[in-house]
């Protein structure tokens, strides 16, 4: 099959690509939240414990690196124009689906097949911002993408009050309508998709993809910088998976909120976290254009959420309720806003097996998460207490800049291949 040609310089289009991709992950954590919004309800339902519910957490984990890995390797072989909206439809369909289980083993099902589609938003999403953009707007076109987590986990909660107050009380399970509700939206995605992007724009040739031609996968795994991506994406996602398990147990049982105290600060929360994203690649979009070095952008916007994350070592010491919050909101605008870096520099690697590298990240960050997981449940039941995990979360993303600050600059920055193509 040939390539699409290459289609003239069209930024408005470059940009509302990049405004699908928010789109997609606002659907994609839509989805995912959906079931915890509704677990208690849930869990009800169909007579779950909590070792059944861990078996569902699991699954979906599982399948979220196979997902990950697997869409990696197919979108470098065919693109994304056609992967994408495809998988949409199935994590959409997933998600639907979740409203009509009968029990724990139809639940678990649909919650893998979730796993399995929805972890390809990310290949997809990075390598499609990889695609449209130049290296110095990258980074704010990846805090776009990595946004819509944030706005998922803010807009859900009020799907979920929708249905709780405007459906009829007599309507059996009124949680289910929250799963078919956002399955739907997500096939309304498809058609703006169809309508709005060039194939030629997403699936064309990379400027940068030539000196790559003859290049396999297993250059980019003997590149050292890639092992650095593999320490910024466990540090980044420690903080922010650490954080998001752990704080509302710490509010409920530590702070005192009631749930719904805990549902207005949670979108107080998201919202810092989203602010922090398009602020920090805003930031390094604006100084490159003064031409600062790209890499010394980031580096400035990695550090300084670094630092706003590392602000949670306070959390044990701090009993007045107003300064546990300001110190929460601080470490959602730095925890969001490390992501925008991980994603830049991993589009440093390579533009052939973007989609591979992504891929590959995704399916070594899953399994540490898996185990993460695991590791601080069992902490957290010895304490009585999650203060001194989320105490230190931030300290594996400070790890991982100390590594990228001492070792990324002795390569320059390039895609694998170029250096042995001249």
């Amino acid at each position: 099959m040939a390539e699409p040609a290459p289609i003239p310089n069209m930024p408005a289009i470059r940009w509302y690509v990049c405004g699908l991709l928010l789109l997609a992950t606002t659907l994609n954590y839509m989805d995912r939240v959906a079931l915890n919004q509704t677990s208690v309800e849930v869990k009800a339902a169909f007579g779950l414990d909590a070792r059944d519910w861990g078996q569902i957490e699991a699954a979906f984990s599982v399948a979220f690196a196979l997902g990950t890995i697997t869409t990696g390797f197919i979108v470098d072989r065919i693109g994304v124009y056609w992967v994408y909206p495809c998988l949409v439809v199935l994590w959409s369909l997933s998600g639907f689906l979740t409203g009509s289980a009968t029990g724990f083993l139809s639940l678990l099902m649909f919650r893998f097949m979730l796993g399995i589609f929805e972890a390809g938003n990310w290949p997809c999403g990075i390598r499609t911002v990889r695609q449209v953009l130049p290296p110095e707007e990258r980074p704010f076109g990846n805090s776009l993408f990595q946004s819509g987590t944030a706005l998922g986990a803010i807009i859900t909660p009020f799907i979920v009050l929708g249905c709780l107050k405007f459906l009829p009380p007599d309507t059996p399970e009124q949680w289910r309508w929250v799963f078919r509700i956002i399955g739907l939206v997500g096939l309304l995605w498809v058609v703006a998709w169809f309508v709005i992007v060039p194939r030629s724009l997403v699936d064309g040739p990379m400027v940068d993809q030539a000196h790559e031609k003859h290049t396999s996968f297993l250059t980019v795994l003997q590149d050292h910088r890639f092992w650095l991506v593999v320490a910024v994406v466990i540090g980044v996602n420690t903080s922010w998976h650490t954080m998001r398990v752990a704080m509302p147990f710490h509010l409920r049982e530590q702070v005192g909120f009631t749930p719904e105290q805990l549902q207005y600060f949670s979108i107080g929360y998201y919202l810092s976290a989203d602010i922090g994203a398009w602020t920090v690649g805003l930031s390094v979009l604006w100084f490159t254009k003064r031409n600062i070095p790209l890499h010394t952008c980031r580096l400035i916007g990695f550090g300084a959420c670094v630092a706003l994350v590392l602000t949670s070592v306070a959390l044990p010491f701090l009993n007045l309720r107003f300064l546990i919050l300001a110190q929460l909101l601080i470490f959602a605008f730095g925890a969001l806003g490390l992501f925008t870096s991980y994603f830049s520099l991993s589009q440093e690697l390579s533009g052939k097996h973007q989609g591979k590298v992504t891929g590959m990240l995704g399916f070594i960050n899953a399994i540490y998460l898996a185990g993460m997981y695991l590791v601080q449940g069992s902490i957290a039941k010895e304490l009585g207490n999650y203060k001194i995990i989320m105490a230190t979360c931030g300290i594996p993303a400070l790890a991982a800049f100390i590594l990228v600050v001492a070792f990324w600059d002795r390569t320059p920055t390039r895609p694998v291949g170029e250096e042995s193509s001249r």
